[in-house]
């Protein structure tokens, strides 16, 4: 399980329950992984943070948790169809008839909206008895349980939105927002920093001049694509810091309007993205991929099924090193693909689908199936479940962090690490399967890896110092795997290797 999802899952533990009943930044020395989530503190289990009431499509109405979000403001659409979720931080001044009226434009576009009033918000992170805060689970764990008791049957990554010192703690949050948790964030005419003085749990530099507090980005790719939009009104030090936070990294779009208003800016915006979230992308047929095109060194590409927290740590890093290696890749986001109920049968299909699209892509003959905890699990049933046709180009099963069972969706339950039996039994699943194919890759340190009730079918057996994340040595498990993978392909394949 993914240490941002282990915070997550932390802090909707309780929703769980009642579902059942101009300056520049320096760099400071990046994390051992790209993902910042491992900095952030776990909440403590007696503080069940604050809830709301919202009112789902049925009419119904269900308590929520929100965390350090105090008073939140959650509009469901009444049709149940889901298009997008908007988290709108109100102003300095709090939350308004402005704000209001914004709301209602997104909720007509069928966007759930999350109305966070800022003061209040502020003064309640204060509060906070850890030396950092982690904003951005709080607002990942709220949507996602917004999105579970509507029955929406996709998961819609956050929009973070924002204006003057909405959009400036809205910034602020990229600081420490891992990959595919935000779908995007729009500013409109922020201020210069933020006034919260207690710290974001980040690796990014934060600077302290007038009071304000302003955060620069890790030394990393940023996290999600962010636009801020400046009025005639926006302040110059907000301008300034905008401007050095682009020089920082790729991925912010800046624009200059002869509009004063700034709600209308915002809501053309944020429009647009709730717009875009219901186009299909033709290159993923509808699916939660992440494509990694490279030229072919091995006539092989990969296929990683991520674990339960999605596309975002181990499996990204591993599919990043892939494609510099020449092995192009595809990736498989768990948490949002069996986000609703899926079937072994609808899985086989889909990956049949992969397979073929995407060797023809990159004309390649082989197929490298990976699959990482909770991909790992559900693997061997959609395997087994290919045609032949598909079943003969696979060079290598790769299962890491393998457990005994496997579900078809993604829970609360299955992040807190509770067994709850299971929807397939991975183990006999792979059985099932020529054992020359698979490796299976355990951490010595991994109590719960059921790879070692493979080790007398004659399976290549891996074992990787660490846990269940094999001490996020991730350059030395991707060269494990490939070094494996080579010994499968027949020889002038593997002889083509960088």
């Amino acid at each position: 399980m993914s240490a941002t999802k282990t915070a997550a899952a932390a802090s909707i533990l309780l929703a769980a329950t009642l579902l059942a009943a101009a300056p520049s930044f320096a760099q400071s020395p990046p994390p051992p992984t790209p993902a910042p989530a491992a900095s952030a503190p776990q909440p403590a289990e007696e503080d069940e943070g604050h809830t709301a009431e919202i009112t789902l499509p049925d009419g119904s109405k269900q308590t929520v948790h929100t965390g350090m979000i105090p008073g939140a403001r959650i509009s469901v659409p009444t049709g149940g169809n889901i298009a997008a979720e908007v988290v709108l931080i109100s102003d300095s001044d709090g939350w308004n008839d402005d704000e209001d009226d914004l709301a209602a434009t997104f909720l007509d576009q069928d966007a759930v909206v999350i109305g966070i009033d800022l003061p209040s918000y502020l003064a309640e992170l204060e509060k906070a008895g850890d030396d950092c805060v982690y904003l951005v689970s709080d607002i990942e764990a709220l949507g996602q349980e917004v999105q579970r008791a509507a029955k929406d049957d996709s998961l819609s990554l956050p929009i973070l939105a924002g204006i003057g010192a909405g959009g400036s703690l809205a910034l602020s949050i990229l600081a420490q927002t891992p990959d595919n948790t935000i779908q995007a964030t729009v500013a409109v005419d922020p201020e210069g920093g933020i006034t919260l003085k207690k710290d974001l749990c980040t690796g990014a530099k934060r600077e302290d001049r007038h009071g304000r507090a302003y955060y620069g980005l890790e030394d990393r790719a940023l996290p999600d694509p962010a636009t801020v939009i400046f009025t005639p009104d926006a302040d110059k030090e907000g301008r300034n810091h905008v401007a050095a936070l682009a020089d920082q990294a790729d991925g912010i779009d800046i624009r200059e309007t002869d509009d004063d208003d700034a709600f209308s800016q915002l809501g053309l915006a944020v429009g647009d993205l709730i717009e875009q979230a219901t186009e299909t992308d033709p290159d993923t047929a509808g699916l939660p991929l992440t494509i990694l095109d490279a030229k072919p060194t091995r006539d092989t590409l990969a296929i990683i099924y991520s674990g339960d927290g999605g596309w975002r740590d181990l499996d990204k890093e591993i599919g990043d090193i892939f494609q510099k290696e020449g092995l192009p890749t595809v990736g498989v986001d768990s948490l949002r693909y069996f986000w609703t109920k899926q079937t072994p049968e609808k899985v086989a299909s889909d990956l049949t689908g992969m397979i073929d699209r995407f060797r023809k892509r990159w004309g390649v003959r082989n197929v490298l199936l990976i699959g990482y905890s909770f991909g790992a699990d559900i693997l061997p049933a959609a395997y087994d479940r290919l045609p032949q046709a598909q079943k003969d180009s696979v060079a290598m099963v790769s299962l890491l962090a393998f457990s005994a069972t496997g579900d078809y969706q993604v829970s609360v339950a299955g992040w807190l690490g509770v067994d709850n039996g299971g929807d397939t039994n991975g183990v006999k699943d792979a059985e099932a399967i020529d054992p020359k194919l698979i490796q299976c890759v355990y951490g010595t340190e991994d109590e719960d890896d059921a790879c070692k009730q493979l080790k007398d079918r004659g399976v290549e057996m891996l074992g990787i110092a660490g846990g269940h994340h094999f001490d996020e040595d991730y350059p030395a498990l991707a060269a494990k795997i490939v070094a494996s993978l080579d010994r499968r392909l027949k020889p002038e394949a593997a002889s083509n290797k960088p």
